[in-house]
């Protein structure tokens, strides 16, 4: 049994689909792409990681709790260590410890927004 040839306009045809569902995967993806949305009582800040558990929280010294969770810019989880180094601009929320609990790390975009800081009298802490 011979298959026959393909005609011009079914490789038109199959093309002009290729070329839509591309299309249209190109635009549902740019849809998937999300503002987050952050708690309102989290704060702003800058954040440096030196040794895990322990970070440097504008210019002091502050602990992340045993069970911090670090959302990166694209708000998968991140570990500690891989921060180790790099000041990043991050939206926070402590525990009633006073640890750092959940930290955002910002982008561009997103520290464009203005956010409160810390009041430093604010939080009960062991690092001061």
């Amino acid at each position: 049994m011979t298959i026959p040839a393909p005609t011009p306009s079914a490789i038109k045809n199959v093309a002009t689909s290729a070329a839509f569902i591309c299309a249209s995967a190109l635009f549902s993806l740019n849809s998937w792409a999300q503002t987050r949305e952050f708690p309102a009582a989290a704060l702003r800040g800058s954040l440096e990681v030196t040794v895990p558990p322990q970070v440097v929280l504008d210019g002091k010294l502050d602990q992340l709790s045993p069970g911090a969770r670090i959302h990166g810019t694209n708000n998968m989880l991140l570990l500690s260590g891989a921060l180790v180094g790099q000041k990043v601009k991050v939206n926070y929320i402590r525990e009633i410890n006073g640890a750092l609990s959940e930290v955002w790390v910002l982008t561009e975009a997103e520290a464009a927004v203005k956010r409160p800081t810390a009041n430093p009298s604010r939080f009960f802490t062991f690092f001061d």
